[in-house]
């Protein structure tokens, strides 16, 4: 299938990429769908041990590739997943980037708060978190922010993406993040994720949304 976005020599060079992953791969339990997702995360990270590491919530990728094809905003812990995110991709249904902490207002507010810059962004955006998709990626205090609106004031995102990456938290917020049913979400149990994997799986739901139209 013709690839907007993406010129013919690049559409080979990935097409080859996924077939030499799922030649190493072999079998797995997979669905098709859960399996794009894993597969192109492989492909940005050339690390095969994510395929144990990866968790979906069942309802994850209808809700997501629902929400983005609504053209429902991402909000991201990151400037790193914005600008990973590719323009012609997020052009298809028209989803705005968000990144709270990267506004001005996010300093004075950790200060006042007693908390990190990305948690203390989150939980004053948290209204507009409802119905939308929430990708973390670097911070784990994020996470566990948008666990404790959810689990305290029902708070529900679309989809959460948590996958933050590192030694402090992250493996603990992930694994929270898993064990709190009321949230749609894909997760990478331990420590290794990184803003490179949220923007990997939203990749993938993206062209999810794009080839399977409702």
């Amino acid at each position: 299938m013709d690839r907007p976005g993406l010129v013919a020599a690049g559409q080979a060079v990935e097409a080859e990429s996924f077939r030499i992953i799922d030649r190493e791969m072999g079998a797995h339990a997979f669905p098709p769908e859960q399996w794009e997702v894993v597969r192109r995360v492989i492909h940005t990270t050339g690390d095969f041990d994510y395929a144990d590491r990866i968790r979906f919530r069942p309802e994850s990728l209808a809700a997501g590739v629902q929400a983005l094809r609504a053209g429902a905003s991402i909000f991201a812990d990151t400037r790193m997943i914005q600008v990973g995110l590719s323009p012609w991709r997020l052009g298809w249904f028209g989803n705005p980037v968000v990144v709270p902490a990267a506004e001005p207002e996010a300093q004075a507010a950790a200060e006042q708060q007693a908390t990190t810059r990305t948690a203390a962004a989150f939980r004053n955006r948290a209204r507009e978190l409802e119905g939308s998709v929430v990708a973390v990626g670097n911070a784990p205090t994020a996470l566990l922010e948008v666990v404790r609106l959810a689990r305290e004031e029902n708070l529900r995102p679309a989809l959460v993406v948590g996958v933050p990456v590192g030694f402090v938290n992250a493996e603990e917020s992930k694994t929270l993040l898993w064990e709190t049913e009321s949230l749609p979400c894909i997760t990478v149990l331990g420590r290794k994720g990184g803003s490179t994997v949220a923007v990997a799986v939203l990749h993938a739901l993206l062209e999810l949304a794009r080839r399977h139209p409702a």
